[in-house]
């Protein structure tokens, strides 16, 4: 077919006019694209699966359409493009889950259904899924600084927020934005996924700093080394390896680094929560970022319990006057004591007057003639020599002190410390403690039991506020009751330095006077100190064998523990000793006087005394009037049969007591004797003997049915029943057991060891 010019310019014409109409309607199309597909950060497919799946919802992800990459998923060149959640997805994910109540976003106006989801928009829709799904609140938000990813062990180390320390991170998002703070959600110990990544800067106050590399710097701070590089946008004068800095980071690089390099050193006379004194520097604040670093082994975080009173193994970093860390340096011996001498007339740490003697002289010290703060130390010129401290209603049968006495006068008053070395200080324990007519094998397991005790608070201090590891009394160890002993010295040089110790440490090691032939476990005391104490269980204190009578865990049974604490027990090792066995009665129950004391313990330990509320459970509160009590039983015994809950139900409530300690405090009315097996009785001033006896109420019928008008207790043993019975020792050690024998007797798995060795191991 020919065309002449005239018609191939028509066609031509024809041609370039579509193509223009086409030009128009792609460039219009792909102008509202632009327009129309939702900028911003994406929600990925691993992170929405991940949510779903800690929500415990089940969900088919379906293709997220023509199978191309969904609209607005592009990344920059030569990335890896993410998968991504499409709307169509969340359509249909709505579909499935989402009810109509619950008003579910619809974004249908700004995306088609191929285009991804941002993640502000998922996670407003996510919110709605938890308050519906999620009951029990365990997910929840929180803001987090990240440390350091380990991707091998799946490990996020954080030091802010919820969650401090390694835990498990999910997300695959999480290792590419170390060292940034960053919002994100939290089930139990596991980062689910990233909300948002924040812009602000964030700073690490007092971090120790390794190493100073031409790129940054090699940190270490909460337990975790981490490496941070230097942001190329800021001039950043880097510091010096090997010491304490502020840093502060942004996007993920260091931007600001302030050297903190003043020190002071000297000894740590005193640590409380707001001041240390150091010897011969005074008293300065503590940052409120302080930071406290173990430079010696291996580098470790420590907390400020950790800090060593009485000790000059610890350099302090300050600034501006204020103690922003604590590096210690070097390994402390644990050879000196610092005891806390109380008014145990006024039941006080401080005193009003004080009268010190020594090497001939004598000072009359009072709290008005003293500045707060002042500290007066007295020492004798000659080693063997000894400060005689004379002390306002004093019971102390000796005042004459080894070592050296401080005066410190707090705004209390005047607070007395003996100083002085571990071994000595043990003279004036163990008699106190011990009988020392005791046997001497029995004088040498109370040796090493008394050093372990106060070895590990010499390695955390009890009373660091007042610079005092323990005080005289039996809250930690009877100090000077008893004057010093040739036997029990004896038996403390024979076993010097040895200490009890389970699994390389020194093990958390318990005594007391009298068992009633068998012992119990720490849960006695409603759980104990949190350690692993497998070695302080429930046992029978007899010379037979395991198979010889009822063991601990049966005495759990009421009947069973009657049968056994209202007889003789023949292989029991301490049948003879009269605190064996004892009845209690309290003719007429005093009501009030119960409630009273019901009122001292729910004050002083609120978690332990409970009230019953409507419906079948306790709850803390304050209690109010009880009147007349209607029963009064021990509804749960511990291991060796211990009483470990006390139900009293009255007209107006019932209260559930727990702990041996509260139950014997609450059933002691200070008034009423004990008659030990031996005949010889005494009124217990606060306590019951122990917590192994059982109740036979009396009741008598009333206008309002039956109601207990007294009681009698039968029980036995002498003390909490917790570690080694004192009077099993002994006899033991008449029975020719040595002090290794008794000691696994009462702590079997624990061995004995020098406590040169336990440094070398730390």
């Amino acid at each position: 077919m020919n065309f002449n010019a005239k018609q191939f310019a028509k066609l031509a014409l024809i041609f370039f006019g579509l193509l223009f109409l086409v030009g128009i309607f792609m460039g219009r199309r792909m102008k509202k694209e632009e327009e129309t597909v939702p900028e911003g950060e994406k929600i990925t497919v691993e992170d929405v699966e991940i949510l779903l799946d800690a929500l415990g919802v089940s969900f088919s992800m379906p293709a997220s359409g023509n199978g191309e990459k969904p609209q607005g998923s592009q990344e920059a060149d030569g990335e890896e493009s993410a998968a991504y959640f499409t709307y169509g997805q969340y359509e249909e994910l709505c579909r499935q889950i989402g009810k109509e109540e619950w008003q579910l976003p619809d974004y249908s106006s700004r995306y088609q259904p191929e285009y991804a989801l941002l993640k502000e928009d998922w996670y407003r829709a996510f919110r709605i899924f938890l308050a519906y799904l999620d009951q029990e609140s365990a997910i929840w938000e929180t803001t987090v600084f990240v440390l350091k990813i380990d991707s091998g062990t799946g490990e996020a180390y954080t030091e802010n927020g919820a969650l401090n320390g390694p835990c498990r991170y999910l997300s695959t998002a999480f290792a590419g934005n170390e060292l940034q703070e960053m919002k994100v959600y939290v089930k139990g110990d596991t980062l689910l996924t990233i909300v948002e990544v924040l812009p602000e800067d964030h700073y690490l106050g007092s971090v120790w700093v390794m190493e100073n590399m031409e790129e940054g710097l090699y940190c270490f701070y909460h337990q975790t080394t981490f490496q941070a590089a230097v942001s190329e946008e800021e001039q950043v004068q880097l510091p010096e390896r090997e010491q304490i800095a502020d840093l502060a980071f942004r996007d993920g690089r260091i931007v600001e680094a302030r050297e903190r390099r003043e020190k002071i050193h000297g000894r740590l006379l005193r640590a409380s929560e707001e001041e240390l004194e150091i010897e011969d520097y005074g008293s300065y604040p503590l940052s409120e970022q302080m930071e406290v670093y173990k430079l010696y082994g291996s580098l470790e975080t420590l907390e400020r319990a950790d800090l060593r009173v009485g000790c000059a193994d610890t350099d302090f970093v300050v600034e501006q006057g204020r103690i922003v860390a604590c590096l210690v340096s070097e390994e402390a011996g644990a050879d000196q004591i610092r005891v806390l001498l109380k008014n145990t007339a006024a039941g006080s740490n401080f005193h009003d007057s004080v009268v010190v003697r020594v090497d001939g002289e004598e000072t009359k010290l009072r709290k008005d003639q003293m500045a707060v703060g002042e500290r007066r130390v007295y020492r004798s010129a000659n080693l063997t020599d000894k400060v005689t401290v004379e002390m306002e209603g004093s019971t102390r049968a000796d005042h004459a002190y080894r070592g050296v006495i401080e005066c410190l006068r707090m705004e209390q008053g005047i607070a007395v410390i003996n100083e002085l070395p571990l071994e000595e200080y043990l003279y004036a324990v163990v008699p106190s403690e011990m009988p020392a007519s005791y046997p001497e094998e029995a004088l040498k397991a109370q040796a090493v039991c008394a050093r372990t005790f106060a070895y590990r608070y010499i390695l955390r201090a009890g009373i660091p506020e007042l610079g005092a590891h323990v005080d005289d009394t039996t809250a930690y160890q009877v100090y000077h009751n008893i004057v010093e002993n040739a036997a029990s010295t004896t038996a403390v040089k024979e076993t010097d330095g040895v200490l009890l110790t389970y699994q390389g440490e020194a093990a958390g090691n318990y005594y007391y006077s009298t068992s009633c032939g068998t012992g119990t476990d720490v849960v006695s005391w409603q759980g104990g100190s949190g350690e692993d104490v497998a070695y302080l269980q429930g046992r029978r204190v007899s010379a037979g064998s395991a198979s010889d009578g009822p063991d601990a865990e049966s005495l759990r049974d009421e009947e069973v523990f009657r049968q056994f604490i209202t007889t003789v027990q023949e292989e029991d090792l301490e049948k003879d000793e009269p605190w064996y066995r004892w009845t209690y009665e309290e003719e007429e129950l005093d009501e009030e006087a119960i409630c009273d004391r019901l009122r001292e313990r729910q004050k002083a330990a609120p978690s332990y005394v409970l009230t019953k509320a409507e419906g079948d459970y306790y709850v803390s509160e304050p209690i109010k009037k009880l009147g007349k009590i209607k029963r009064l039983e021990i509804s749960k015994r511990g291991a060796g049969g211990i009483a470990q809950e006390l139900t009293v139900e009255a007209e107006k409530g019932t209260v559930k007591v727990l702990s041996e300690y509260n139950i014997r405090y609450v059933l002691c009315d200070t008034k009423s004797a004990v008659h030990k097996q031996d005949g010889s009785e005494t009124v217990p001033k606060t306590l019951l003997p122990s917590g192994f006896f059982v109740i036979d109420a009396v009741c008598r019928t009333g206008k309002g049915g039956e109601y207990v008008v007294g009681y009698t207790l039968t029980g036995g043993g002498f003390g909490h029943g917790v570690g080694m019975s004192q009077n099993g020792a002994k006899a033991m050690g008449e029975r020719g057991a040595d002090y290794t024998q008794i000691l696994s007797k009462f702590y079997p798995d624990c061995e004995v060891a020098d406590a040169g060795s336990l440094r070398e191991q730390e």
